[in-house]
């Protein structure tokens, strides 16, 4: 009969790692004597019989890509992240473990532990909204293939994909610059997100390319939580539309640019032919069911999971991949020229 010790109680009882003890059923000559003598004793006190079916895998691929997230799958806003990991592992012929942490860095080592206890033969770590991270969270999975999604190391140590939030910025701009928009106000998300940096110095490109007045930006984001980000949109549509007299106004994401809308109809003014509304984010749940669709600008999360899963699959590519942020066109914009206002 087998015993009911778990690799997990062995790490403890010997104060190493998972990995380690990990690592030492593999091969007891990778690790230290002395490492080894405490996990031994730690195994024979607990009665732990290591799996010899787990033990005879060594050296063989599992076919498993391991990903471990923040919150990509209670985040309405990233399945799609999700579908192109799927779509390109199946390609591949790998399969997915995924592991989610609530937001709990706390809890990232473990779950890197546990994946490495199923064999995977990559690891990809994804965020629900671009961001830097401390690589030091990750270095349990030194010896595995690690990917970034949506996220980048501080000092570029690891591959990562991204999207190009500066490049969908400066294009989202210029479309409007192209439809003769001269007063156009941005309003903006929290200023401490990497995506808000990026973007604003698309916007600042996007004019100097054009030969155009730079936008009137606007802090958006003012809530201290989700629930009242955008308590104060209203009001501040008032004073926009009443100091600056924009012919077109973006929006940080489409969450945001729906509620200006509503704040633009409250107000009776026609959207596109007063004031045109961009967005960002091409949130599928939401660019339709604005009054008119929203134009956006696409985070293009399906083609980034789908890259994340490719590289995971090839340890040749490094560095950062920059996925492009393309306009998607709808009635929420149209040009000066054709009725905006003036």
């Amino acid at each position: 009969m087998t015993s009911s010790a778990t690799i997990y109680e062995v790490a403890a009882a010997a104060n190493v790692s998972v990995r380690t003890v990990s690592r030492y059923l593999n091969d007891p000559n990778c690790v230290s004597k002395k490492t080894s003598a405490l996990i031994v004793g730690a195994m024979q006190a607990l009665k732990y019989r290591p799996s010899i079916a787990a033990r005879s895998l060594k050296g063989v691929k599992t076919n498993l890509i391991g990903v471990v997230s923040d919150r990509i799958t209670t985040s309405p806003d990233s399945f799609e992240l999700i579908k192109g990991l799927q779509l390109a592992a199946k390609q591949q012929g790998k399969r997915l473990l995924i592991a989610e942490s609530g937001g709990s860095d706390e809890d990232i080592p473990s779950l890197i532990d546990e994946l490495i206890e199923h064999r995977v033969d990559a690891l990809i770590f994804a965020t629900h909204f671009h961001r830097p991270i401390d690589a030091a969270l990750l270095e349990r999975a030194d010896d595995l293939r690690m990917v970034l999604l949506n996220c980048y190391a501080q000092r570029g140590e690891l591959p990562a994909v991204v999207p190009d939030d500066e490049q969908g910025a400066r294009e989202g701009l210029a479309h409007l610059y192209e439809l003769k928009h001269k007063r156009v106000v941005v309003f903006e998300l929290y200023p401490d997100m990497r995506a808000t940096q990026l973007r604003h110095k698309g916007y600042l490109k996007a004019a100097k390319d054009h030969g155009a007045p730079e936008p009137i930006f606007v802090q958006g984001s003012q809530g201290g939580s989700p629930d009242d980000e955008f308590a104060a949109i209203d009001a501040l549509v008032g004073e926009v539309l009443r100091v600056h007299k924009p012919t077109a106004i973006v929006a940080g994401n489409d969450k945001m640019a729906a509620r200006i809308i509503q704040c633009l109809h409250k107000r009776q003014i026609a959207v596109p032919d007063e004031v045109s509304v961009l967005g960002f984010d091409d949130h599928p749940m939401l660019v339709h069911a604005t009054d008119p669709p929203l134009t956006s600008v696409k985070l293009p999360y399906l083609q980034m999971g789908m890259r994340a899963a490719q590289l995971a699959c090839d340890p040749s590519q490094t560095g950062k991949v920059k996925e492009r942020c393309d306009v998607q066109t709808r009635a929420s914009v149209a040009g000066v020229a054709s009725g905006g206002r003036r």
